[in-house]
């Protein structure tokens, strides 16, 4: 029996594709973090909440898929950034059946009515990426941030940077209820509180840089 890997988009059940709803409601077992799986209570499933052991999620996994219907939840996209790798690694691909769902960034940059064709995506949620340099080459950078790399901290680096004249977007906790976007240069973020898990888009000042 095959695991599913269900992307479940930015977190909002208005924006979980039908697919991926229908193969949630087959599953015997959901595995995700403890948001993910909030969303999904209401229904009469076995849980397991992911933390950061991903030993114990591949014994977890290896025990039951092949007995029992296993979906492995994620946000966003499964293969943007996700648990997706890890599980190719352990399990091989011919062994997921992977379902698709909205990125964090489709969302955004749709919210903002801006294409995102000529902008990198990239993350430095537990990553080293220069954002620095990638500004020179493309448009626009999308980030996934995490509490080291805050907002704040890449609103410091672009400051730093002599990159002040970019123009920064945040958003938090994206197709909640609780949901935030802001907008403006740097220095407006500085001391700016957000989510752990926020995203930011940075635009060029094309004069600027």
């Amino acid at each position: 029996m095959k695991i599913d890997v269900i992307g479940i988009g930015p977190g909002s059940l208005d924006y979980l594709l039908p697919a991926a709803n229908m193969a949630i409601h087959e599953c015997d077992i959901i595995i995700g973090g403890k948001r993910n799986l909030q969303i999904f209570k209401h229904l009469s499933k076995e849980f397991y909440e992911f933390g950061s052991d991903l030993e114990g999620l591949y014994q977890y996994i290896n025990s039951n898929y092949e007995a029992r219907k296993v979906g492995v939840i994620v946000s966003g996209d499964p293969g943007f950034y996700s648990l997706l790798n890890f599980l190719v690694r352990r399990f091989g691909k011919e062994k997921l059946n992977v379902i698709p769902g909205i990125s964090s960034f489709q969302y955004l940059y749709a919210k903002l009515g801006k294409p995102w064709q000529q902008h990198l995506i990239a993350s430095m949620h537990g990553r080293e990426f220069d954002m620095v340099k990638s500004l020179y080459d493309y448009k626009g950078i999308f980030l996934l941030t995490d509490e080291k790399s805050s907002p704040s901290t890449i609103a410091k680096i672009l400051i730093e940077s002599g990159l002040e004249g970019c123009n920064m977007i945040v958003g938090e906790n994206l197709s909640y209820e609780e949901e935030r976007i802001l907008a403006g240069k740097p220095e407006i973020f500085i001391d700016k509180r957000f989510d752990s898990l926020s995203v930011v888009v940075i635009e060029k000042d094309e004069v600027g840089i």
